[in-house]
C-alpha cells in the first residue's frame, strides 16, 4: 500500500495525521478501477476499509461531464437501494430502545394495515425487513396510485394497505421496494417524526458526524456537490435523472467521507450493541423455520448474506443515473464501497477485484 505524501515539513509538526492530509490510496486499486472510468461510468468513488480504518479513499473521473468537475471524497451520490440498510439499522436501533420487536404486527404502528384484504396472518416488522411480506409492488402500481415524482410515502402506504397480498407472508422471498418503503414509514411513525430523514439524522447521521448526508428532500444536501447522473456505456453517456420523494427503499444522499464514518461505526459497534450489530448480518427465516435462500444468498437487515469460505454482507443499488455497491467481508473485515454516477455499470465484480487488489498490495 502506498500513501500519497504530504509536505514533509508540515508532517514533522505533528505525530497525528492532520485534517489536511491526503487520503490513503492503494496503487493496485487504481490499476483495477481506472479502466472503467470514462468507459462504463463517467465517475466513481471508491472506499476500502478494514476494521473501521480507511485503506483507500479516492474519486475517479467526473461528477459532471460538461464541467469536468472531479469526483472527490465529498462528492454526493444517491445510494439508491443501498439506502435500505440504513432504514433497517434505524429499525434495529428502535428495537434496542424497546419500541417494538421483529414480531410486532405493523398494523399496531401503521393502522392503515388493520383492514388489508385477505385471510393471511398479519404482517410483521420482520416480514418487511426480510422481503417476505408479499406486498404488491408500488412501482408497478395501478392508475389508482399513479406513482410519480411527488408521490409521498403516505399515499403509497394507503394504496398498499388496500391491495391483496401477492402471497401469504413469511412463505417466499421477493425483493420488495414496497416492504422497505413501508418499513421507512413505520420507523418514522415509531419515533413520531415528520420524515425518515429526521429519524436518520437524529439516530445515525448526527451522532456519527455525517454532516453531508440526508434523504433527497433534506435541506442538508448541498446540490452543488451532488453528482450528475448518466446512462450509457462504452464512453457514450446521456444525462439521466428521475427524482422522487419516497423514503425507506432508496433516496439517501451521501459521500465517501461520510460513509467512512458509517462503516467505522458498523465495525466498532458505535451505534448498536455488538449483539444487535451481528443481527444485522444474520439471515432471516420463513414461517416454517427454514432459512431464506434466493440465488444462493440469504437476507438480513438490508443486506444480502452469502456464506462459505468467507462470509459476505452486500447490497447493490441502481436508479436513474446511479449505481452503488456496498460489500462487507465479515470474515476478513475488509469493506469495499463503490459509488458511480453511471446507472449501467455493474459493480459487483469490480468490488471483488478491488478487494483482491487491496489485500494483495
Amino acid at each position: 500500500m502506498t500513501i500519497r505524501p504530504i509536505a514533509a515539513a508540515l508532517f514533522l509538526l505533528s505525530a497525528c495525521v492532520p485534517a489536511w492530509a491526503e487520503d490513503p490510496t492503494i496503487d493496485a486499486v487504481d490499476r483495477v478501477v481506472e479502466p472503467v472510468i470514462g468507459q462504463d461510468t463517467p465517475g466513481l468513488g471508491v472506499l476500502v476499509m478494514k476494521g473501521g480504518e480507511v485503506l483507500h479513499m479516492k474519486g475517479y473521473g467526473y461528477t459532471d461531464i460538461a464541467s469536468k468537475a472531479p469526483v472527490t471524497r465529498d462528492s454526493l451520490f444517491d445510494l439508491a437501494s443501498v439506502s435500505k440498510q440504513m432504514t433497517a439499522q434505524a429499525a434495529m436501533l428502535q428495537m434496542e430502545d424497546g419500541l417494538y420487536t421483529p414480531e410486532t404486527e405493523i398494523a399496531t404502528i401503521l393502522p392503515a394495515f388493520e383492514d388489508q384484504p385477505g385471510e393471511e396472518r398479519a404482517l410483521t416488522v420482520s416480514d418487511l425487513v426480510h422481503h417476505v411480506s408479499g406486498l404488491a409492488d408500488y412501482l408497478d402500481g395501478n392508475e389508482e396510485l399513479n406513482y410519480g415524482a411527488e408521490t409521498t410515502n403516505a399515499e403509497v402506504v394507503a394504496w398498499l394497505a388496500r391491495q391483496p397480498l401477492l402471497r401469504p407472508p413469511g412463505t417466499k422471498f421477493d425483493y420488495s421496494n414496497s416492504g422497505y418503503l413501508t418499513l421507512g414509514t413505520l420507523v418514522t411513525k415509531a419515533d413520531d417524526k415528520k420524515s425518515l430523514d429526521d429519524v436518520l439524522e437524529e439516530r445515525i447521521f448526527k451522532p456519527l458526524g455525517m454532516t453531508s448526508s440526508g434523504l433527497v428532500t433534506s435541506s442538508r444536501i448541498d446540490e452543488n456537490r451532488q453528482v450528475t447522473g448518466y446512462s450509457g456505456t462504452k464512453g457514450k453517456f446521456d444525462e439521466s435523472y428521475s427524482p422522487t420523494v419516497t423514503e425507506g427503499d432508496g433516496n439517501v444522499i451521501t459521500s465517501l467521507a461520510d460513509l467512512a464514518k458509517y462503516e467505522k461505526a458498523l465495525a466498532t459497534n458505535a451505534l448498536l450493541s455488538e449483539e444487535a450489530t451481528e443481527k444485522l448480518f444474520e439471515n432471516g427465516t420463513y414461517d416454517d423455520g427454514s432459512a431464506i435462500e434466493e440465488d444462493g444468498e440469504g437476507y438480513g437487515y438490508g443486506w444480502s448474506i452469502a456464506t462459505g469460505k468467507q462470509n459476505y454482507a452486500t447490497h447493490s443499488g441502481s436508479w436513474m443515473g446511479t449505481s452503488t455497491y456496498y460489500q462487507r467481508n465479515l470474515t476478513s473485515g475488509v469493506t469495499v464501497i463503490l459509488l458511480a454516477n453511471g446507472e449501467d455499470i455493474s459493480l459487483g465484480d469490480l468490488a471483488t477485484e478491488v478487494e483482491q487488489a487491496a489485500e494483495e498490495e
